[in-house]
């Protein structure tokens, strides 16, 4: 339930989290407008006293043609 900004704006909140080991990074569900939920927005994810960079990301968030696992 971590707050998701839109600038100085709070505009929804994060429904899940964890870390994408295929990707190599993190990666964070949240609930937005459909405005905002465009591949490439720049959002802010509120974090304890913190803003954590966010990024709207198109799925699927995998290789699907397992390219990198084949190297």
């Amino acid at each position: 339930k971590e707050p998701v900004y839109d600038g100085d704006r709070p505009v929804g909140y994060v429904t899940s989290a964890a870390y994408g080991y295929t990707v190599g990074k993190g990666i964070a569900y949240a609930w937005l407008p459909a405005g905002l939920a465009v591949p490439g927005t720049p959002l802010h994810i509120g974090y304890f006293d913190r803003r954590v960079d966010a990024v709207v990301a198109e799925e699927p968030l995998f290789d699907p043609s397992m390219s990198r696992l084949r190297g």
